[in-house]
């Protein structure tokens, strides 16, 4: 029986959850954002947007699935324009959240305040973005958090300073924990409790959780991890009873306004189109997306070619029983 698991890939190690103590509405959210995809029910929009608000990085990670695939080409930032045209659809339809994040930095882009701050006025509830933190000097946080940022997640790869540095290229340990710092002393000076700040790392088999957790919680609300995606070696042909719930909670819009079903689509296999041709309602209810759909709840997702040895994917069916899982 094809089963999905919703958040499968992400691990509360310590602290509070960024999600704990909202409102009534958020809390359906949250609630939709298991259930739905359990129960294949798709909402008539989009829950949650990822908006990729720029490509452009200030690191070269050395494990990023990314970078080979960021030509020169694929650089770029959203126009603001772009940006509220997407956000007002949403708003119309009762989208809950956007993260303005994808495969870049996005407080390298010049609108971010001004993208947080719209989407809090057109209603959004749950409103952040990845960062790697450099950046994160005390006028940022300020105005972040005057915008009316509701989280952030910054990844920091475990509390090794030495490891960090060689494999997160162009940052410093130190500067992060010192940013990281900055912004909870602003937030506690200011009296408010955003944005909630969650240090995430990937989950290398070599990192050490107890000396993570230790080190973080004492400098942030959540201290969390996300599985370790292989790019490097995709495996494809492997039939598996499992189903991605990204295909009934998000969508992914590129800069340039490429849509993507899911955002783990780095290397464009399965584009939609462009959202300056058409609605994000009409691409969530195209029939290339249900087809997909489709394939999915039937444990046939290896016939889509972009999920077709997707990490991601991979990732999650390794925790499956070894003898639900065979070879087309």
């Amino acid at each position: 029986m094809v089963k999905i698991k919703p958040n499968a890939n992400f691990y509360s190690l310590g602290g509070v959850s960024v999600h704990d103590g909202q409102g009534k509405e958020y809390q359906e959210y949250r609630r939709s954002w298991i259930e739905l995809p359990q129960e294949f029910i798709l909402r008539d929009f989009p829950m949650h947007l990822d908006i990729e608000i720029t490509s452009r990085c200030n690191l070269k990670c050395t494990y990023c699935d990314k970078l080979p695939v960021l030509t020169k080409e694929r650089l770029g930032d959203m126009d603001l324009a772009l940006y509220k045209k997407i956000i007002d659809e949403g708003a119309a339809h009762k989208l809950w959240g956007v993260k303005l994040s994808y495969r870049g930095e996005p407080l390298l882009h010049k609108d971010i305040f001004e993208m947080v701050a719209y989407a809090k006025n057109r209603g959004i509830l749950d409103i952040y973005f990845n960062t790697n933190g450099m950046l994160l000097n005390s006028k940022t946080c300020g105005e972040l958090i005057k915008a009316g940022l509701d989280r952030i997640s910054i990844s920091v790869d475990g509390a090794d300073p030495e490891f960090f540095n060689r494999e997160r290229v162009g940052a410093n340990f130190d500067t992060i924990v010192e940013n990281i710092e900055t912004l909870m002393n602003i937030r506690r000076q200011k009296g408010v409790d955003y944005p909630k700040v969650r240090v995430q790392s990937i989950y290398f088999p070599n990192l050490d959780v107890d000396k993570y957790r230790t080190f973080w919680s004492r400098r942030c609300d959540e201290v969390a991890a996300v599985d370790y995606k292989d790019g490097a070696s995709r495996q494809e042909g492997i039939v598996c009873d499992w189903a991605c719930p990204q295909l009934w909670q998000r969508m992914t819009i590129e800069w340039d306004g490429t849509i993507h079903p899911c955002n783990n689509d780095d290397s464009s296999l399965m584009p939609l189109d462009n959202v300056k041709q058409k609605s994000l309602y009409e691409f969530w209810h195209d029939g290339r997306l249900r087809e997909i759909r489709q394939l999915h709840r039937q444990g046939a997702s290896h016939k889509v070619r972009a999920c077709n040895g997707c990490p991601w994917r991979m990732a999650q069916i390794k925790k499956i029983i070894s003898k639900k899982v065979r070879y087309a």
